[in-house]
């Protein structure tokens, strides 16, 4: 029952990131991309949230190691913020598409 449960957070998480990546990426109204930019953002530190959380206590390296993944994202919301040119925004763009990423794959213990 317990597992079952664990594959359906891990289907329902990987399918809102993945979707949220795309639809960041493919979208050509600023708007849209705006807030998907800003929930990704947000869906990072939750991520972070998920994989520290889960963690035992005496396991410091590894929150620390999700809590940095996820400093990236903030990263990336000073950079968009501050972001002047259209490659700007890009680099922030992908500074969160990282975080969202690799926060993934720190929570299933991908790397």
């Amino acid at each position: 029952m317990a597992l079952g449960m664990i594959l359906v957070l891990f289907i329902a998480i990987s399918v809102v990131s993945g979707l949220g990546i795309l639809f960041l990426l493919l979208t050509k109204n600023e708007k849209v991309k705006k807030g998907m930019y800003y929930f990704l953002a947000v869906w990072g530190l939750v991520i972070a949230w998920l994989t520290s959380s889960s963690l035992p206590n005496n396991y410091m390296n590894g929150k620390l190691i999700a809590w940095g993944i996820s400093a990236l994202g903030v990263v990336g919301i000073f950079v968009y913020l501050k972001a002047g040119s259209k490659g700007q925004r890009q680099i922030a763009y992908a500074m969160v598409i990282v975080s969202v990423v690799a926060g993934v794959m720190r929570l299933f213990g991908l790397i």
